[in-house]
């Protein structure tokens, strides 16, 4: 027979999974666009974020010491991923975020979560706002179907030719036409994206010696003559034939038309993409070592000159607009009841409908069929090139950020509900084996993300399941419903994404800094300028060193201030600052000033703290101003309540904290 704690306790169990399955939809819902979203902005394919997602939700979500945060990949690293992508390359972010993983685990395993949450909030607010400009700018160019700048004071600045494009005049051309110019956009990117993993293929084959001299001795080199790249050629040659095939169909759709300037670079740009991979094609098939690799950049690099002469900028822009108007507008005004949907899901739809319904000639999602096609593993012959020292610092940035991001949401969830509270030692080694497996996978690096979480806790989420569950709803989304995911265009994603850049700088966050001074908001203002004109760490940096300089300020900074009472023995010392050993100088040279047989009166409403060294030479001045018939007049109580709570507390008299004052000075003492 049941007893009735056992009868509680099922039916708390079953209350608990009806809460987290439908906490879990929320979270998947509202995962799916950012997922995609993010891994645009970092500039690696949208597989790479998705399989982020569903190893947060599947893994972390299982291991996690705050249960009803949820991870994923993150728009406070898209920067740190995408400027890592450019210098090292695709094929080597899966070992920098390994390396990052490891670190975390190994950080939580040595029990140093705690510490990652020892930075100003100065710093932090301002690294999300560096880090909100930076891709509200690169992703302001994507919303327009433009690629982002070399740096994100170039990507700001630019913004103004970006609104240009997307206020171009739009070309009003008939339904057919549209959809051959979409169903060519498509084509193009999907032999883009072939000639990419094609390029990584070869890159992982053939080694990357440093210089000419290093490639002349290595023992490898000559090897590589006999190397077999056989099917890496077929495929060259494929995406070749399918080329001429573009060109073919292009051609023929212009042939009774008048040539237009857009046409004729069209035409330029695939007789181009067809001589770069025929070229490509050809150093494969004679295994002409020294060309293979710069042939395939150029060849990728023909592909996309193809694709940016196809694009319809006005077109993309309407749809950022359009998907960012509809977020505001569903934020301000759905029904209560509905806004359990997350604005962003409701407006991809929305411009995923109207784009499909239309046929709009835009960039739209790649994504496989195959999703295990995109995991990129390790290479040997990619890491045996590595530039190890610049990959270990990489790593290691990219692990300091995603702890210190991590561990300050999971602070900010332990708010928001009454349940169990994070153990930070846990969480941090969680998220190393999250991203330890992410980078086994060559998928972007993860972390506990404030957007979902907050979403999974006001969805009612009760335990870890909401976030296990979500993962598994984006596994079993990505593995069956692919084509979905191909219909939704990019200038959509990036939308929400500028959006969300904009909310991450947060004004607010600037009023709430001025309320603890001007230094607050220096810092804060500093380590954003900073992000934007240099890097994410050195502007980190920035901030630390000017919060480390900010605190030993205030802790070595004493202000005095002697006024005299005309026509009375009454002086009175006001004391602001930190009366440190640092500064007892300070302090003993007004006391100095005051007259013999003078009464100072000391106001210390205005001390932040007061050490030992200074108590000391305030009693020892008292015996000795009140040998020459002076006095002191200081409330010693009030001062040790103020500065040494604990004793005071326990019932100690306020002398007995730091040192006790002989009879004369505790009868001088006002009442």
């Amino acid at each position: 027979m049941i007893s009735q704690q056992e009868t509680d306790q099922l039916n708390e169990l079953g209350s608990n999974i009806k809460h987290d399955f439908l906490a879990s939809i929320v979270v998947f819902l509202v995962a799916l666009p950012l997922c995609m979203g993010i891994a645009i902005a970092s500039g690696v394919p949208v597989a790479a974020g998705l399989i982020s997602g569903i190893v947060g939700g599947l893994v972390v979500g299982t291991l996690a010491g705050c249960p009803l945060q949820v991870s994923g990949p993150a728009a406070g690293l898209t920067v740190i991923v995408y400027e890592v992508v450019q210098r090292f390359g695709l094929e080597m972010l899966g070992t920098i975020v390994l390396i990052a993983g490891l670190l975390q685990a190994v950080a939580g395993i040595l029990k140093l979560g705690q510490w990652f949450r020892a930075v100003s909030p100065a710093v932090i607010k301002g690294m999300l706002a560096g880090i909100g400009v930076l891709i509200f700018a690169s992703q302001f160019h994507v919303m327009v179907d433009d690629k982002p700048k070399g740096s994100g004071l170039q990507n700001l600045i630019t913004i103004p030719q970006a609104i240009w494009k997307g206020l171009a005049i739009p070309e009003l051309n008939g339904r057919e036409d549209r959809i051959f110019r979409t169903e060519m956009l498509r084509t193009v990117g999907d032999l883009r994206r072939r000639q990419v993993n094609l390029h990584e293929q070869v890159a992982e084959r053939v080694p990357h010696p440093f210089d000419a001299r290093e490639r002349e001795s290595s023992d490898s080199f000559g090897e590589l003559a006999s190397l077999e790249l056989a099917d890496l050629a077929s495929e060259q040659a494929q995406i070749t034939q399918d080329l001429i095939a573009v060109n073919q169909r292009l051609q023929e759709c212009e042939k009774d038309s008048v040539p237009s300037a857009k046409s004729t670079k069209i035409n330029e740009a695939a007789a181009l993409a067809i001589r770069q991979s025929g070229a490509a094609a050809i150093a494969l098939q004679q295994n002409n070592i020294a060309e293979i690799l710069p042939l395939q950049a150029e060849a990728t690099t023909s592909l996309e000159l193809l694709i940016s002469h196809q694009k319809n900028h006005h077109l993309a822009a309407y749809l950022g607009i359009l998907t960012i108007a509809v977020i505001l507008l569903w934020q301000g005004f759905a029904p209560k009841p509905l806004k359990v949907v997350p604005a962003p899901l409701i407006a991809v739809v929305l411009a995923t409908l109207i784009a499909a319904l239309l046929a709009v000639p835009v960039l739209y999602v790649e994504i496989p069929n195959n999703l295990w096609s995109e995991v990129r593993f390790p290479s040997l012959s990619v890491l045996n090139g590595a530039p190890w020292v610049a990959v270990f610092q990489a790593g290691l940035m990219i692990a300091v950020v995603a702890s210190a991001e991590t561990l300050l949401c999971a602070t900010a969830v332990d708010q928001m509900h009454q349940g169990r509270r994070t153990r930070y030692d846990r969480e941090l080694f969680a998220q190393g084996v999250g991203n330890v497996v992410c980078g086994f996978l060559g998928a972007l690096p993860l972390t506990g993300v404030i957007v979902r979480s907050s979403a999974n806790v006001q969805a009612g989420a009760r335990t870890r399941v909401s976030a296990i569950l979500h993962g598994l709803w984006l596994l079993i989304f990505v593995a069956g419903l692919a084509f979905v995911l191909r219909l939704i265009p990019t200038a959509s994603l990036a939308a929400i994404l500028v959006y969300t850049g904009y909310k991450l700088v947060n004004p607010k966050s600037i009023r709430d800094l001025g309320k603890y001074g001007r230094g607050e908001v220096a810092i804060y203002a500093a380590t954003v300028s900073t992000i934007v004109i240099t890097d994410l760490l050195t502007g980190v940096l920035v901030g630390i060193g000017l919060a480390a300089a900010k605190l030993l300020y205030t802790f070595s900074h004493l202000a005095t201030e002697l006024a005299h009472e005309p026509g009375s023995r009454k002086v009175t010392l006001s004391l602001q600052g930190a009366a440190t050993f640092v500064r007892l100088p300070v302090l003993a040279r007004e006391l100095e000033k005051v007259p013999a047989r003078a009464e100072l009166h000391i106001e210390f409403s205005e001390l932040d703290y007061i050490d030992h060294a200074c108590l000391d030479l305030l009693m020892n001045w008292a015996k000795q101003h009140e040998s020459t018939g002076g006095k002191l007049v200081l409330d010693w109580e009030s001062l040790h309540a103020r500065f040494n709570p604990v004793k005071a507390k326990n019932g100690g008299s306020a002398s007995e904290s730091v040192v006790r004052p002989d009879e004369s000075v505790n009868e001088s003492t006002a009442p």
